[in-house]
């Protein structure tokens, strides 16, 4: 029996689903027996290995310990490696100081020179490692061109404005810090995004309304899947193998159409995890941004369609000419969306869309209704 630990406040963002969702379809494909579980008091004799996902340090090195005190191998999937000598794991991440390093080189030889990193997440180490290699990349000690999300993107746009101008291209620690960025310059220096090459790391669904303005980075999450399952098999074969790390590197290809890419380039039994310090999911504008992420991955093209005529204000009866179906298919399908959304009622549905999808019609210069 293979378990799968995942850490609770992670478990909710649109990161953690696609690495579970890449993880749990490599192993049904290879018809291997798995289960979820909640805490490590229902860790079995009979399993040998568990995946464990999370985002926050702490969290982790807690986990890793405790498993290892309690005799199963643990495969680590995370945004970033995590390197504890005086334990055995492997480990699954991404190769974020390379990939940042390469993204640091196509922008310059783009002409951006310089360059700010925004939204980044001091309790996260996959964030951590952006810093890293970013402050690597451009040659910086210091943390002037860093701009820290410490549970307020509101805030980190605050201590961004003052020195926007220094700056002609920025990238984003994740998307919804992207987007976030984009909102808050549309209402109050729109000009700015002419002069700005934004870029975001791991595409949403939600970052399509922006491609305006956003150019996202794919980070690969369901390749992680891939990679855990093959480490595993090869761990099973392989008894001398003790400490496998493999790295996924970012996929690039969205900068294609900018230029050509160059490819080359002893027993611990009671282990109290603590609560995690990460402030970072607490901020309301970012949960409603994974409210409404969560709603576009779970919609399929009657969904997009329903969403697109509910924005410009349609009833029920109209939206059921427009899409062929019955009114009472409607209703269901919107009582759907209220509820994935965590919304109460179909006004508010609306507000949430309205507040953050701009249609394909819509001004470039003008923000979201």
């Amino acid at each position: 029996m293979i378990l799968i630990f995942v850490e609770t406040v992670y478990a909710n963002s649109i990161w953690c689903q696609h690495l579970v969702d890449g993880l749990v379809s490599e192993l049904k494909l290879k018809r291997m027996v798995f289960r979820f579980i909640s805490s490590l008091e229902e860790i079995d004799a009979g399993s040998a290995y568990i995946y464990v996902i999370g985002s926050s340090s702490e969290w982790i090195r807690a986990v890793l310990e405790a498993c290892c005190g309690k005799g199963i191998y643990p495969i680590l999937l995370s945004n970033q490696a995590f390197h504890e000598l005086d334990m055995t794991y492997s480990t699954v991440c991404s190769d974020t100081s390379g990939s940042m390093q390469h993204l640091v080189d196509t922008l310059r030889s783009m002409g951006r020179q310089k360059i700010a990193l925004y939204g980044v997440n001091p309790h996260s180490i996959s964030d951590a490692s952006r810093q890293e290699g970013f402050q690597a990349a451009v040659g910086a000690r210091n943390r002037e061109d860093v701009y820290i999300n410490n549970g307020s993107l509101s805030t980190c746009f605050s201590l961004f404005r003052d020195c926007m101008e220094r700056y002609d291209a920025v990238i984003c620690a994740n998307d919804f810090a992207a987007i976030s960025l984009v909102r808050n310059l549309l209402r109050e220096r729109p000009g700015e995004l002419e002069r700005l090459l934004i870029i975001g790391c791991a595409e949403t669904r939600l970052t399509e309304y922006y491609s305006g303005y956003i150019l996202s980075l794919r980070v690969n999450f369901l390749e992680y899947g891939r990679a855990a399952v093959m480490l595993m098999e090869n761990l099973k074969r392989n008894p001398y193998l003790s400490h496998v790390v493999m790295a996924i590197r970012w996929d690039f290809s969205p900068l294609t159409s900018l230029r050509k890419l160059d490819c080359r380039k002893p027993a611990v039994q009671n282990v109290t995890i603590p609560k995690s310090k990460d402030v970072f999911y607490q901020d309301a504008e970012l949960n409603r941004m994974l409210q409404l992420e969560r709603l576009l991955n779970e919609s399929d093209s009657l969904d997009l369609d329903i969403i697109r005529l509910l924005l410009r204000g349609a009833s029920y009866e109209t939206i059921s000419e427009r899409c062929f179906v019955t009114v009472s298919t409607i209703k269901y399908r919107v009582k759907k969306m209220i509820s994935i959304s965590q919304v109460s009622e179909r006004r508010e549905l609306i507000r949430l869309l309205r507040e953050y999808l701009i249609l394909p019609t819509d001004s470039k210069s003008s923000p979201p209704v």
